[in-house]
């Protein structure tokens, strides 16, 4: 049979959930196969987005996922969700998701290194552009305006903001941080430069502001100390690749999602990127001309520091 008719099999434990869609694979077409395709490719996605969500990534019906998780042996997709999760919790060895945080590096290489061989270099650059355009516009697609707005006017008012991204998120962290600074007092960028980044967090309190940047696998120090944060009474913002419980459970709507999958290794920051300077966009026009004043009192400083070669020679030196 084919096409999603044959029967179903017993259910299966998530370690084997790979293995049997990769026996299903070939009696499968259309929608089906192509859910089929994804799971086995980004296994991390069933442990992180509810079904409708990874149906709209996937680009099917809500009910293909169903029918999916049925010809593996499940009651539905929730039942197969929950056997990724528990292989993510227990960190079962093989399962396509516990193995994830091991293998995404490589693997993402690897279907890169395909991909350049494959074609020719005009070819592969133009998927790979048009690999970053799409991750912008599934960013786009799934900005809520109420929560920018939110997101915005915390930014403007808080006593202090904090940003921290660990890894591949910290490029977003630092452009965020960066460019507060210049719009705004008390703005700090987290690191763990000494071996103690929760110490940043000491003072943490009503009014502050910690925006948290990650992406799946999601990492756990980021989440810990946006507990932290929150422990403390500070408002927390995520820019993240999905909405994970504890991202909602700390930030409540205001969790942005950026996209990663492009062309990027490991994967992109383009989504997170737009998103970050989205956001000072806002504060920028929310904060007005006290933005504007110390705007043009930073990019004074810099100039008289003698940082930019277009700015003219350094003081002292001729003009060859």
């Amino acid at each position: 049979m084919s096409g999603g008719e044959s029967e179903a099999l017993p259910a299966a434990p998530a370690g084997a959930v790979p293995e049997r869609l990769g026996q299903l694979l070939p009696e499968l077409a259309g929608p089906i196969a192509k859910a089929a395709r994804h799971v086995l490719a980004y296994p991390e996605d069933v442990a992180v987005f509810s079904m409708r969500e990874l149906a709209r990534r996937i680009a099917v019906p809500p009910a293909t996922l169903v029918r999916l998780a049925q010809r593996l042996g499940f009651p539905g997709y929730n039942a197969l969700r929950r056997r990724y999760v528990e292989g993510v919790r227990q960190g079962t060895a093989g399962s396509g998701v516990a193995g994830i945080a091991a293998a995404r590096n490589r693997d993402s290489a690897r279907a890169l290194a395909q991909a350049a061989q494959s074609g020719s270099l005009a070819d592969f650059a133009a998927g790979f552009f048009a690999a970053e355009q799409e991750v912008l516009r599934q960013t786009l697609a799934g900005l809520s305006m109420p929560a920018l707005e939110a997101a915005a006017q915390l930014l403007a008012g808080a006593r202090r903001v904090q940003v921290l991204g660990r890894r591949t998120a910290f490029v977003t962290a630092f452009a965020l941080a960066y460019t507060l600074q210049k719009v705004r007092p008390d703005v700090a960028l987290l690191n763990d430069l000494a071996g103690a980044p929760e110490a940043m967090l000491e003072d943490a309190g009503p009014g502050d502001v910690l925006v948290v940047v990650t992406s799946a696998p999601f990492s756990r120090m980021a989440l810990s100390l946006a507990e932290q944060a929150a422990a403390a009474g500070a408002r927390i913002i995520a820019i993240a690749e999905a909405p994970i419980p504890p991202l909602r459970r700390l930030c409540g709507p205001l969790v942005f999602l950026g996209c990663t999958r492009g062309g990027a290794f490991p994967e992109s920051v383009g989504g997170s990127l737009a998103i970050a300077h989205l956001l000072a966009a806002l504060v920028i026009a929310r904060l007005g001309e006290p933005a504007q004043k110390r705007i043009a009192a930073n990019e004074k400083r810099i100039v008289m520091r003698q940082e930019y070669l277009m700015a003219g020679p350094p003081r002292g030196r001729p003009r060859e």
